[in-house]
């Protein structure tokens, strides 16, 4: 991937997987262990290649649809079982109103994840086990008409899973626009996507122009290492800097374009008005506790002001339900 690859790596492509065995959503047991969702989309680039095909092809089958990887997939009819191989993915033929057939870490997903909580009763759909670990059986017994994940993903057992269905490959470091409307021409709802993403956009504008008014507050957007300091996710990594399309929140004095691990001593000198974790509670709960003695984490204004907040890792993906979420809890911050 592009300017996210460093960020990525640095974190370990592990960090975007599931770990665990498989299950059907909704059964108890499962001793997968959630970590870190995928990383968030960077700023606006270019359309994808699946998001050409999307025009006239509602309701239309057979078609041919580009994906992200730019291989041609022809779709001899409408997908009815969808296989989904990383749960980030989720989010995108959820809000589509399209429950998929199977997908990796679905079970931990659901329960844990803030973006799912709607559709944490939805029953039925089949783990299939570790994102990091794919069992090409396990995605085989599922029966998919249609695989799906992102680009890079399954490289090793691409040419596998390609005698089992059509596999689509989604760029996870484009725009939330095109992998949501790539993903409604497998599901046969083009005019639903767009419809959410007029809406969803139309609510970034107006969470940004509520957030403007409540003046100038600087935010730093961090993650925790578990090593007592922090990682900045970067001003050119999210949609909440952008201000262009995203929130256009203002960024602290020397707070990094690019994600970088960040001492406290650092945390400090930026010293913004809001320090946004967007990492699982625990372990940003932990950080705080790890430095809340001493008297240069005491002594930053977020801190003062009771202004260090907490978002669910679900969170990094910045996908259309995770960008509507985000600003629900941007704008209950803001007006505190």
């Amino acid at each position: 991937m592009n300017r996210l690859l460093s960020w990525i790596v640095a974190l370990g492509l592990a960090a975007g997987m599931l770990a665990g065995c498989g299950g059907t959503a909704g059964e108890s047991g499962s001793k997968q262990g959630a970590d870190q969702t995928a990383s968030p989309p960077a700023q606006v680039q270019a359309a994808s290649p699946g998001a050409s095909a999307a025009a006239g092809s509602q309701g239309s089958w057979p078609k041919t649809i580009t994906d992200d990887a730019g291989n041609k997939i022809e779709l001899k009819a409408k997908p009815e079982r969808i296989a989904i191989l990383h749960a980030m993915y989720l989010d995108y033929f959820l809000a589509l109103d399209t429950v998929p057939a199977a997908s990796a870490g679905v079970v931990d997903a659901l329960r844990q994840f803030e973006t799912l909580a709607p559709y944490k009763d939805t029953t039925g759909i089949i783990d299939l086990g570790s994102a990091r670990e794919l069992s090409v059986e396990a995605v085989l017994a599922a029966k998919p008409d249609v695989i799906v994940t992102f680009k890079g993903h399954v490289d090793k057992i691409y040419d596998s899973l390609v005698k089992i269905a059509p596999v689509v490959q989604l760029d996870y470091s484009g725009r939330w626009q095109d992998s949501l409307l790539l993903c409604a021409q497998l599901a046969g709802k083009e005019q639903l996507a767009d419809k959410y993403i007029q809406e969803t956009e139309a609510l970034i504008v107006k969470t940004r122009e509520q957030l403007a008014k409540q003046g100038p507050k600087t935010v730093a957007l961090i993650r925790s290492t578990g090593k007592g300091e922090f990682t900045a996710l970067g001003s050119g990594n999210t949609l909440y800097y952008n201000e262009a399309s995203g929130f256009g929140l203002a960024i602290p004095p020397e707070y990094p374009k690019d994600s970088q691990q960040l001492s406290l001593d650092a945390l400090s000198k930026m010293n913004p008005d809001f320090i946004i974790f967007r990492d699982y509670l625990e372990t940003a709960e932990a950080a705080v506790k790890s430095n809340s003695s001493s008297a240069v984490w005491q002594a930053l204004d977020a801190v003062k002001n009771n202004r260090v907040l907490y978002f669910d890792a679900s969170l990094n993906t910045e996908s259309p339900i995770a960008t509507r979420l985000s600003a629900e809890k941007l704008l209950q911050a803001f007006s505190k």
